[in-house]
């Protein structure tokens, strides 16, 4: 029939997988196969190569190459060997993602940064041999403002002069392919050395492979090791501590932060990478505090509390080893958290470590948060006036004031010899002036014509009426709170180094950076971030929640500007409201909004709702959402938030290598 004489001569005629113009027979098959190679892909030719497995049988690979800065590879696409969950051509055995470019360059520039920094830090202390007190800090501030003079090219030019023996040592802990540190060495100023490590067979002989292809063996060596094991071993060896340690695993850096804080140097860098998002923002809380000693919340400012999950569980893995950490510089972006930072050996700064980290009170009504230290400082044992080495649990739903006076009553406690009874007398004293101390705060509302709270009122979270402090419930819908952390909660980057990091890119040092605008966005999105303010609210969500339209962000910004706070986006979310209005101002400007454009009566029909509850409160404060053309102008023109530059711009499937021939019985 026809059928049958079609799919005979469908069997005899040869198949053609279009893939560009020049052609190569690559098997018989039911038919001589045709192939037509792609030149464009990458920007690189693609080739075959004939290779043996370990089962005997030949396999054709198919490689094609790729150019990222100024290191390049021959990158084997997919085979019928690999065991790669995914189906696309570039899913291979070894992992490449050409999504985390943007990654890679980013790490070049803190990387030089760091260079120069320890550059300056040697010449500091050469500065001061020989000499002491006052006379060495001079010399000392004389060569640092002497380099501090300098552009970012004449520093790398000073580096580049410096003995090899000298520079940085860099370990990338999980290589993969290499290219990363091939271009730490070609690229990056004043590196001494670079080992590419990876534990997998085929990641190492690529790296080894690209290694030698792009002249770097010089200065990069390929290893074969376990990431954790060649961290442990560097320590355990005497041999030198990494100035910088890269990890930049698939999913989770939980497994490889204890040993990494452990071998990098004293005032070292980390740079860590951790794409398990789905982890870091709440969808598995269980898995979150598992992996990181951390409570997800699941509220919208997602982004940075992933950060902060991830810097607080640095500084735990430190504070072990008498370490702690001082982040330069966090970013959000794509599908992942990137975070760069110094760790240094100070017992004395360890004991701080509770100041630094804290709890989140999410309200489930409503996105209500305050913030909730874990400790206070609780004197000094040496009895400095206005220094602190003594620290104690912080007091929840008390001000500052409420845990100084607890303090000091502590350590009069401590000091006398019978405390019992003089500190009962002390205890009625203190209760006896709260209710003074509340009849003059209403009497000075009421002389200001504020309107007078209400006794038991919930937005007075704490005795003294410090709004920044947890109530017992959400005071604006009642609700409870549940409770998210520990997080780290001081800044997320270092002022001069996102300063320097900007001048580095708008000076065009690093000339293989092929991300510079994206770069230039972020950076300028994150020096205009409220760097000392920890999470934030969304406009969308805080429009959500009451069923009102939504006002736009310079209003928003100069009602709270006019209120007298500060506000800013972030570098993660152009939606953020970062501010640090406590959050009872936060919704009396969205009261005051809703007063100009009232929300539809069928939403406020039900008085339980989020909605009718923060509504049904008058507003304390009277907003002015007058913009002026300086609050609206940009200080600088920058793309702080670009689009994806294509479809699919995200995770890919993991790397696992090539499928393993199966032992069989005789």
């Amino acid at each position: 029939s026809r059928t049958i004489r079609r799919a005979v001569f469908s069997l005899r005629r040869p198949r053609v997988v279009r893939l560009g113009p020049s052609q190569h027979r690559v098997g018989l098959g039911r038919g001589p196969r045709v192939v037509r190679m792609s030149t464009e892909e990458a920007g690189g030719e693609a080739r075959l190569k004939g290779a043996v497995g370990e089962d005997g049988v030949s396999q054709e690979r198919r490689y094609h190459r790729i150019t990222e800065g100024s290191a390049s590879m021959e990158y084997e696409m997919r085979s019928g060997d690999t065991r790669t969950k995914g189906r696309g051509e570039d899913d291979g055995p070894v992992f490449y993602n050409k999504v985390q470019v943007f990654n890679r360059d980013l790490s070049c520039v803190v990387i030089a940064l760091f260079a120069q920094w320890r550059y300056i830090e040697r010449a500091e202390s050469r500065a001061r041999k020989g000499l002491r007190g006052a006379a060495a800090d001079e010399a000392a501030a004389a060569e640092r403002s002497r380099l501090y003079g300098l552009t970012a090219a004449e520093l790398d030019e000073l580096l580049r002069a410096e003995p090899s023996n000298q520079g940085v040592s860099i370990l990338d802990a999980l290589a993969a392919t290499g290219l990363r540190a091939i271009r730490y060495a070609k690229e990056i100023p004043g590196v001494q050395r670079v080992v590419a490590n990876d534990l997998d067979a085929d990641a190492a002989e690529a790296c080894r492979r690209n290694i030698e292809a792009n002249g770097a063996a010089s200065r990069c060596e390929a290893r074969r090791s376990d990431a954790v094991v060649a961290m442990l071993e560097a320590k355990a060896t005497g041999r030198a501590a990494y100035d910088v340690i890269d990890i930049d695993p698939y999913g989770t850096c939980a497994p490889f932060l204890d040993a990494a804080v452990q071998c990098v140097a004293d005032g070292g860098l980390l740079c860590v990478t951790s794409t398990d998002m789905a982890v870091l923002s709440g969808n598995y809380p269980e898995v979150c505090f598992s992996r990181y000693g951390s409570m997800p919340t699941k509220a919208k400012h997602l982004h940075e509390f992933a950060l902060r999950v991830v810097l607080h569980a640095l500084e735990t893995a430190a504070a072990k080893y008498q370490r702690h950490v001082h982040p330069v510089l966090c970013v959000s972006v794509d599908f992942y958290v990137r975070v760069f930072v110094r760790v240094f050996r100070s017992p004395a700064e360890v004991k701080k470590s509770c100041l630094k980290r804290g709890y989140v009170f999410q309200s489930t009504g409503c996105p209500t948060f305050y913030l909730q230290p874990i400790g206070r400082p609780h004197g000094s044992a040496k009895g400095k006036p206005g220094s602190a080495d003594k620290f104690a649990p912080a007091l929840l739903h008390a001000s500052p004031s409420d845990a100084a006076r607890a303090s000091k009553r502590k350590r009069a406690d401590d000091d006398a010899d019978d405390a019992d009874a003089p500190r009962a007398e002390d205890r009625a004293d203190d209760e006896a002036e709260q209710p003074a101390a509340t009849a003059a705060s209403t009497a000075g509302d009421a002389a200001e014509g504020r309107p007078a709270r209400a006794e038991g009122d919930a937005r007075d979270s704490a005795e003294g009426g410090d709004e920044t402090v947890a109530p017992a419930a959400c005071g604006e819908t009642g609700a409870p709170f549940k409770i998210g952390g520990p997080i780290w909660l001081l800044p997320l980057y270092d002022r001069d180094w996102v300063t320097a990091a900007l001048d580095r890119v708008e000076a065009g040092v690093d000339r293989f950076v092929s991300t510079k605008e994206r770069l230039h966005g972020v950076l300028t999105a994150i020096s205009e971030e409220l760097f000392d303010v920890p999470l934030y609210y969304t406009l969308p969500d805080l429009c959500s929640t009451l069923h009102c339209a939504s006002p736009k962000l310079a209003e928003i910004k100069a009602a709270l500007t006019h209120a007298g706070y500060r506000c800013s986006q972030s570098h993660r979310d152009a939606d953020a409201v970062k501010t640090d209005a406590p959050p009872r101002v936060v919704w009396d400007v969205m009261r005051c909004w809703c007063v100009k454009h009232p929300v539809a009566e069928k939403r406020l029909e039900d008085r339980d709702t989020a909605a009718a509850k923060i509504l049904a409160k008058p507003p304390l404060l009277r907003a002015n959402f007058a913009t002026t053309a300086a609050m609206r102008a940009k200080p600088t023109k920058a793309r702080r938030w670009a689009p994806n530059p294509e479809e699919y711009w995200g995770p890919k499937a993991a790397a696992r290598g090539r499928k393993r021939p199966k032992h069989r019985r005789e």
